[in-house]
């Protein structure tokens, strides 16, 4: 029976006026563990700030957009809109064709809930994805332990990723996300402090990340993650990184359904 966007879509979505500042958005983010804000005024939808358009905002003009309100980094793409009875299968098509990785519900002209990857991925029954294996859907995206906070900014903004594997050699030493970086900015805007240009990422990245080898099926990676609360892998094979699969690489798998 096919799902509808309401059945998958989280309920609570927490929005700015768009006069709101920029740290504003990045408190709601680290605070509530999301990626996405939608922007509002006078009570509708104008846009969204979400953590990717945060880190290119920063990355285009420096750290004085910070200071700035939500309306210098908002976005008006990056997100589709959908209706709470639409199917699921036509929400992510439409996803993954305006390379969008969330979803705004309505009912009528009221948002009631949002899509987003991992609501997709941790909540759509596994036998909907194709049993591929993980080798032929990971990317490649990697930093050595000797890069700082802007080069992992200028990577992300660049190739549009949220995540990034730490790597001395082809060795893992740990995994950086967006939301650590979101989580660094937040400490020293709060604090009065400029961002570190220079800062280490082996001081803000993840230690011992759960990693998945290459011959895995995209069901064993999505379990992985629902098991461990994690949104992206290293792919290693005999202690050598591989690649790494993130939620985006995922959805891209569903199979074609109502």
């Amino acid at each position: 029976m096919p799902i509808l966007a309401r059945e998958i879509m989280t309920s609570r979505v927490l929005t700015l006026e768009d006069n709101a500042k920029v740290i504003d958005a990045i408190r709601l983010m680290v605070n509530h563990d999301f990626r996405h804000v939608p922007i509002t005024r006078s009570n509708s939808i104008i846009g969204m700030v979400t953590a990717l358009s945060t880190i290119k905002g920063i990355d285009k003009e420096g750290q004085q957009v910070l200071s700035g309100s939500v309306g210098g980094i908002m976005v008006g793409t990056g997100y589709v809109k959908a209706l709470s009875n639409d199917y699921v299968g036509e929400v992510v098509r439409r996803m993954i064709d305006s390379n969008a990785d969330a979803a705004l519900v309505f009912d009528g002209d009221k948002v009631v809930g949002i899509i987003t990857e991992r609501d997709i991925v941790r909540k759509l029954p596994s036998q909907l994805f194709k049993q591929r294996r993980v080798f032929d859907i990971m990317n490649k995206p990697n930093l050595g332990p000797e890069s700082t906070i802007s080069d992992a900014i200028k990577s992300m903004a660049t190739h549009e990723i949220r995540h990034l594997v730490i790597t001395r050699g082809n060795r893992v030493m740990g995994i950086l996300s967006i939301r650590d970086i979101l989580r660094y900015i937040l400490k020293q805007l709060e604090a009065g402090r400029n961002i570190d240009q220079s800062y280490p990422i082996t001081s803000l990245m993840s230690h011992n990340p759960v990693t998945i080898d290459p011959s895995a099926s995209v069901t064993d990676a999505i379990d992985l993650m629902r098991r461990n609360n994690v949104s992206s892998l290293p792919v290693v094979e005999k202690g050598v990184l591989m690649g790494i699969i993130t939620e985006k690489d995922l959805i891209r798998e569903i199979k074609p359904y109502p």
